[in-house]
């Protein structure tokens, strides 16, 4: 896939994680249903990580993708407008809510996005009245 070969999974950031929350390598080796020996593998960088792995580390740390990569290049801003049919609008709206890390300034976003959702929810003091989406 273009773009991903300048990522490495960053085995020291899983180390640094499994450390903030205090587990040893043998709770983390048994919450991965691993033996002690190949979690160490794992962690020391020794074996590769899987897709089914990535997706526990991300639950049990409650991290995104994107913190278990050290990558080879540059972080760069690209700043563009998303046109969106209203029938989508929601689908995009659930989606960036459920990953604010990707947008920069997400709760200024996410305000001019509620207000094209709800736009007959505002009241007298122009503060949005949100209905339950979920």
């Amino acid at each position: 896939m273009k773009g991903f070969e300048d990522m490495n999974f960053d085995h020291n950031r899983l180390r640094e994680a499994r450390l903030k929350k205090n587990w040893t390598l043998e709770e983390m080796a048994n919450l991965m249903n691993m033996d002690l020996a190949a979690y160490w593998r794992l962690e020391k960088g020794k074996t590769k990580v899987k897709a089914e792995q990535l997706i526990m580390f991300m639950k049990f740390f409650d991290q995104p993708y994107i913190y278990f990569f050290e990558t080879n290049t540059h972080l760069r801003t690209i700043t563009f407008e998303v046109e969106c049919i209203p029938e989508k609008m929601q689908v995009m709206y659930k989606f960036l809510k459920n990953h604010p890390d990707i947008v920069k300034g997400w709760e200024e976003t996410k305000l001019k996005v509620e207000q094209e959702l709800y736009p007959t929810c505002i009241d007298k003091n122009e503060k949005i009245l949100l209905k339950n989406t979920e």
